[in-house]
């Protein structure tokens, strides 16, 4: 059994992890994808099937590191059937099933301007924003819901659900939220995880890249 690559259709890559594989085999051959596979990849977006494999936020953060990062594809869902991991991801902000092209393409109705987005409402789980501007949110944006900007990302109810700005790999991008409720937040290629034991959870927080580190601090009081 090894990992195996499935085009679904054009730009949109399916990535078969055999359940039956070990931890350990699984990074060796996301490294061996990585070095042989890396232009296919580059750009791509990606279907992570893991299907009834149980995991957590440890083994996404190794194949973040192995497979992701350095083929600079974007993962636009995880299908998973435990029905514990699929839960633990949703709390981690990912997108969870199978591929929906409609859920991808939809573009909220909003006033742009300047680039800017105004979403002026709640994004449910299961909506997304996709914007190459800075997208503002005036209400939450809750679990199984995802925002992706080419620039910033202002939040000003909860944020539970994915913000990834700077998509295309600006990592001058941020993230602000009124209350960070999330367990990831991405800017560039940077991806960030957040436990909720963290003094920051909760809180009104300003996220930005400062290096190789995302860094979280407290929204500056008006």
């Amino acid at each position: 059994m090894m990992i195996h690559l499935k085009g679904i259709q054009t730009g949109i890559l399916r990535c078969v992890v055999p359940e039956e594989l070990s931890e350990k085999k699984i990074l060796e051959e996301f490294e061996e994808l990585t070095s042989n596979g890396k232009t296919l990849l580059e750009g791509s977006s990606i279907i992570m099937d893991l299907q009834g494999r149980s995991f957590g936020a440890a083994l996404v953060a190794k194949i973040w590191k192995y497979f992701i990062e350095p083929t600079r594809c974007s993962v636009i869902s995880w299908a998973v059937t435990d029905p514990e991991t699929a839960l633990a991801l949703e709390r981690m902000g990912m997108a969870v099933g199978d591929f929906d092209n409609k859920s991808r393409q939809e573009r909220p109705s909003g006033r742009k301007g300047s680039g800017t987005l105004l979403y002026t409402g709640t994004l449910r789980g299961g909506q997304k924003i996709i914007h190459e501007g800075d997208v503002i949110v005036t209400g939450h944006v809750n679990v199984g819901s995802e925002i992706s900007a080419g620039g910033h990302i202002v939040v000003l109810g909860r944020l539970k659900g994915l913000a990834h700005a700077g998509f295309k790999g600006d990592e001058t991008a941020s993230v602000c939220a009124r209350s960070f409720e999330s367990g990831q937040v991405r800017i560039g290629r940077k991806v960030g995880l957040i436990d909720k034991s963290s003094d920051i959870w909760g809180k009104a927080v300003v996220i930005t890249v400062n290096g190789d580190e995302v860094l979280l601090t407290e929204w500056p009081a008006i």
